[in-house]
């Protein structure tokens, strides 16, 4: 197994400074948000961070869980791998009308991790825009594709409107779109009623959210995010940039492997693992409780080939996420061998 990571801190702003009228809004009210991007919520996008609610040197999610880390200033929306993003790019969205406050493009798409500090200060944010909705409301959204920016500043935006393509630019070790909402300079919570609000562990509503934006992302912490079979062991590194970078399992692969990738486990978690095929069952094993929690986590487990060649024939996997002794996750794979 791999150890997850868990991001520094970056305010992330984009450093332009200006006086602007106000724009579109009643005075007084925040604006009604829709999702910053065009994907499958669970599927081909989750969220990977919440605004971090704990004004002190802790870190509490809206719920008061775990899912983000020390003054994370937004929501990052992320995608499977940035490969992802760049076969089939992912439309970042206006999540309310406004005015084109400040536009950034040209950042290349690098990871964070792979790119030096200095490379990027300044410039955190990577390709990114800021959105005036008036009276002191704002969003701004980040880690856009470079060459993807398609409005300009002083544009007047419709909500739905593409403003680009979600990407890796700037300080980003993950494809995604990280969305801040600010009101008179100060981070707000979109997932707390007021924004501004302690976090509640029976918080469930709207927020700041139109109902069904909402209601595709209900709070998840600890999820999978993808499972397979593959013929060796798979590297977290490579799935963060293609989700399908894996060795494919054939009758002459050296080992079976089954794995899982995870975000936000926490502390005491458990994966077990299954699979069964015509050589019966090839295991049923669940790993040791996790020391610590993890923003991003691959567990995996393999079985090495005894003959010649694995059996042909059907396959049928299990991955479980399993916490405080239940199965919060699961998913189940099938292969045919050939």
């Amino acid at each position: 197994m791999q150890p997850g990571w868990r991001g520094p801190l970056f305010l992330i702003l984009l450093g332009i400074i200006g006086l602007f009228g106000a724009g579109p809004g009643r005075a007084g009210e925040a604006p009604v948000l829709s999702l910053p991007i065009a994907c499958q919520p669970h599927k081909t996008c989750f969220i990977q961070t919440y605004v971090d609610d704990d004004p002190g040197p802790g870190a509490k999610d809206y719920t008061c869980g775990t899912a983000t880390y020390d003054r994370h200033s937004g929501v990052d929306f992320r995608l499977l791998s940035a490969a992802a993003a760049t076969k089939t790019p992912f439309p970042v969205l206006a999540s309310a009308d406004g005015t084109v406050k400040g536009v950034r493009d040209g950042v290349e798409d690098v990871f964070f991790k792979q790119a030096k500090r200095q490379d990027v200060a300044g410039r955190e944010c990577g390709n990114g825009i800021i959105l005036d909705h008036g009276n002191g409301w704002e969003t701004q959204y980040c880690h856009m594709r470079k060459g993807s920016v398609r409005v300009a500043k002083g544009q007047t935006v419709k909500r739905g409107d593409q403003l680009g393509e979600a990407g890796y630019s700037g300080m980003a070790d993950f494809a995604q779109v990280h969305l801040s909402v600010r009101h008179n300079g100060k981070i707000i919570d979109p997932f707390l009623s007021d924004g501004t609000g302690s976090c509640d562990p029976n918080a469930r509503g709207p927020g700041l959210w139109e109902p069904s934006a909402a209601a595709a992302f209900p709070y998840k912490n600890g999820e999978m995010i993808g499972s397979g079979f593959a013929g060796d062991d798979p590297n977290a590194t490579a799935l963060e940039l293609d989700d399908q970078h894996v060795a494919p399992l054939t009758s002459t692969s050296k080992a079976f492997v089954l794995y899982g990738w995870f975000i936000n486990l926490k502390k005491g978690d458990r994966i077990n693992f299954t699979a069964l095929g015509p050589p019966g069952e090839l295991f049923d094993e669940s790993s040791a409780p996790l020391d610590r929690d993890k923003a991003t986590f691959l567990a995996f487990i393999g079985k090495k080939r005894e003959g010649d060649l694995w059996p042909a024939g059907h396959y049928d996997g299990r991955v479980a996420l399993i916490r405080d002794g239940g199965i919060i996750a699961t998913n189940v794979v099938t292969f045919e061998m050939k």
